[in-house]
């Protein structure tokens, strides 16, 4: 069952605390994951609101041990200035490491020139120790790229139309493991790094077939990202023990219709994500609002 509480040996517990789309919704605020292992707290995205998220949930932007970002849309990175900065604020002592696709430290360097001004005025007008808690970044290739003892994440490429590289993640933490899709059409790798997850996590969009075949633009935008269909073929193909939709994206049609269109294709356990919505993996799955 679902809902059973976890046992007390090692557990996963992923937090979503985005789950929309470019479109600003005070409801859903655009990507954003947070994962937890241990002590280990992991970030994958950084979009709007993420540093709003995190003080929801009592996690402080300085407790992150990394992020990972899946592409370069901003929806996905929006927020990263404000996870730093906060971090910063209160007196991260470490670089706030960034690992993501090519492009990253470019985006990174920016970012730090963009607040120099800021940084230099708080150092002298509060005594702040500024030099704490800089901004790092890696650009990484598919493959392992976090091991710390029984935890693992490891990169692998999807497919985001013109956007390349676009990487989903895979984080196993002993026996317990997630994937989070990032904004991906079909892709076999996702079936290849899904097998024996206990959750997928994985973007869907969905437009009424007039709206389709009215508008060139949204044709366009459907090839980039997945239908319900292609999400259903590969939860079918995976059979994790539970899929959660994000990043929902609709247009002229009604949530409960994405998920029967889905459910023609995957029978098993699918939940529509919210914000704040907090999944323990353990012998059993939990599913909670973290409010």
């Amino acid at each position: 069952m679902l809902l059973a509480s976890p046992a007390a040996a090692q557990v996963l517990t992923v937090t979503l605390l985005g789950t929309g789309t470019p479109r600003p919704d005070i409801e859903h605020f655009s990507q954003a994951i947070l994962v937890e292992a241990g002590d280990t707290k992991l970030l994958f995205d950084a979009g709007r609101g993420a540093a709003m998220r995190l003080h929801q949930i009592g996690v402080s932007s300085d407790q992150l041990d990394r992020i990972f970002l899946t592409h370069l849309h901003y929806d996905h990175i929006v927020g990263l200035d404000d996870v730093w900065l906060t971090a910063r604020l209160w007196q991260r002592a470490e670089p706030l490491e960034v690992h993501g696709p090519t492009g990253t430290k470019d985006f990174v360097d920016h970012i730090r020139q963009a607040y120099e001004a800021d940084h230099h005025v708080r150092r002298r007008q509060s005594g702040l120790a500024m030099d704490l808690g800089d901004l790092w970044a890696e650009e990484i290739e598919p493959g392992v790229v976090y091991l710390d003892g029984d935890l693992k994440v490891t990169a692998f490429t999807v497919d985001h139309g013109e956007v390349k590289p676009a990487f989903g993640y895979r984080v196993d933490y002993g026996k317990r493991s997630v994937v989070i899709s990032g904004d991906t059409t079909y892709e076999s790798n996702l079936v290849t790094w899904g097998k024996s997850a206990d959750v997928v996590i994985h973007e869907v969009m969905m437009a009424s077939e007039g709206l389709l075949e009215k508008n060139p633009r949204l044709q366009k935008v459907q090839k980039y990202h997945s239908s319900p269909k292609q999400v259903g073929q590969i939860l079918a193909q995976v059979r994790p023990r539970l899929g959660i939709l994000v990043h929902m994206l609709k247009f002229g049609v009604s949530e409960a219709q994405v998920l029967e269109a889905l459910g023609e294709h995957y029978k098993g356990e699918v939940r529509v994500g919210e914000d704040l919505m907090a999944v323990d993996i353990g012998d059993s799955i939990y599913v909670y609002q973290r409010r």
